[in-house]
């Protein structure tokens, strides 16, 4: 139990420092939509670190020791991603949700549906339920109540969140507004890349340990 709050406080607390600093980095931005963006920032962080710990696990035992820091990074993606939305709830939409799918046209006078920001958005609000699915279940409680079957096939749902969040955050930050500058472009490729590139690796070591098991 010590353990676990112990890493609750460090990983709460850098989530903190993670995020002032990504705010200082767009210094350039609205103050709102920068704090938005930096809380998305480190939700994405903590949610590649994960998959990243999971894949180099299986091909560096000295990994391993971790892998115990996955549930509270898990928990910390989720409370960071809470307060993205709420930041673009309150200070972008002002709780009015149709704007999460509709833009003002002032060539129409009137709100249009625009289909890639409505699904840029759709996919955003799909990977917040898993998040918060994925959160809510990180913990011993959860795991008795569901049986270790039923619990490791929902953590295991990671995968489906990371391609959701990398698909809403691609369109924002390549689509939507282009010529806005954003640095995290490059370094988001090249971690995508990684988490790509681990995830096969792992996979592969994952079969040569199968085969060798069995002899084969």
């Amino acid at each position: 139990m010590k353990n676990s709050t112990y890493r609750q406080i460090v990983v709460g607390g850098l989530s903190l420092i993670l995020a002032y600093l990504f705010f200082q980095s767009r210094g350039l931005w609205d103050p709102m939509h920068a704090w938005n963006r930096a809380f998305a920032d480190v939700s994405l962080l903590f949610l590649s670190v994960i998959l990243l710990l999971g894949s180099l696990s299986k091909v560096f035992k000295s990994v391993r020791k971790w892998l115990v820091w996955r549930r509270e990074l898990g928990i910390w993606t989720g409370v960071t991603a809470i307060v993205h939305v709420l930041i673009i709830l309150d200070g972008w939409v002002q709780w009015e949700l149709f704007q999460f799918f509709f833009v003002f046209s002032p060539i129409a006078g009137e709100w249009v549906l625009h289909p890639g920001f409505a699904l840029g958005n759709l996919l955003g609000i799909v990977a917040l339920v898993y998040v918060l699915i994925l959160m809510l279940t990180s913990n011993t409680r959860s795991k008795k109540i569901l049986g270790f079957k039923s619990w490791k096939y929902v953590q295991q749902t990671v995968h489906v969140l990371y391609h959701l969040v990398i698909l809403h955050t691609a369109y924002f930050i390549f689509i939507h507004n282009p010529d806005a500058p954003n640095w995290l472009q490059v370094p988001f490729i090249m971690t995508i890349t990684l988490v790509w590139l681990s995830s096969l690796i792992g996979f592969w070591f994952t079969v040569k340990e199968a085969k060798k098991s069995k002899g084969i």
